[in-house]
């Protein structure tokens, strides 16, 4: 043998080596691509749930916040004059007016 068809033989044994690990690379690729893909349709499903979720906790939350709001109204600083506690200061200003009148 020539060193000729030597390099040949090297040339044609790293040739066939180089097209097994492109194809094996190919292969793993494919497999981890259908599970990326598996798995993106798990996450949607889970994505949609927690969509719902988090919408059904906002509404709930929304419905908590308006008691809140109401009994939060009562103790704020202008409210005093036009709430329930402004109705009833006025009542009692009205019998203080008539007992001094009548003193």
């Amino acid at each position: 043998m020539d060193w000729i068809e030597i390099c040949y033989c090297v040339l044609i044994f790293s040739g066939a080596f180089a097209l097994l690990c492109l194809g094996l690379m190919f292969i793993q690729v494919s497999s981890t691509l259908k599970e990326a893909t598996i798995l993106m349709k798990m996450s949607e499903t889970t994505i949609t749930k927690i969509n719902h979720i988090a919408d059904d906790i906002d509404e709930k939350l929304k419905m908590l916040n308006a008691p809140v709001e109401l009994v939060s109204g009562f103790f704020s600083r202008g409210s005093m004059g036009s709430g329930l506690f402004g109705g009833l200061g006025f009542l009692s200003s009205l019998f203080r007016k008539k007992k001094r009148k009548g003193e």
